[in-house]
């Protein structure tokens, strides 16, 4: 389907935020939410914050304002870096990634076993190192 009005206009940012904002109960929780877009169209969508974080939210937007956008999140970064930039948790799962890109999915463990899993993790580091020699040293044996 082909849309034959195409506006190829760009709204004004400010204007769009003042005619879309509002503060209302959120339906699911009850609690009072601010939303608002910054713009239209398709792919475009109203962001919602409950009113007890908005002041935080505005005070984050301030800082980069203030100090620039933060550095990027690096392509190549650690596995171990990446745990840290990605973990959370979200309703009892404790998800994150251990690279970036397409198809990369992130982890997703149940809270209460996580303390397990990384018990188990830490069991066999030696048994994957070893593993890993062990690889290493029958690459070296084919080339002779």
């Amino acid at each position: 389907m082909a849309n034959i009005f195409i506006d190829e206009t760009t709204e004004d940012v400010v204007d769009t935020i003042k005619q879309t904002m509002s503060v209302k109960l959120d339906d699911d929780s009850g609690q009072p939410t601010v939303s608002f877009a910054t713009n239209r169209g398709k792919g475009s969508g109203a962001q919602q914050i409950s009113t007890d974080d908005f002041d935080e939210y505005v005070a984050a937007l301030e800082e980069v304002v203030d100090n620039g956008l933060p550095e990027q999140v690096q392509w190549d970064m650690s596995p171990a870096d990446m745990v840290r930039d990605t973990i959370r948790n979200v309703d009892g799962v404790i998800t994150f990634r251990v690279r970036n890109g397409k198809g990369s999915k992130p982890a997703k463990i149940p809270s209460d076993r996580f303390s397990e899993v990384v018990t188990l993790l830490r069991s066999t580091v030696s048994l994957v190192e070893t593993a890993a020699g062990s690889l290493s040293d029958s690459d070296e044996s084919a080339e002779e």
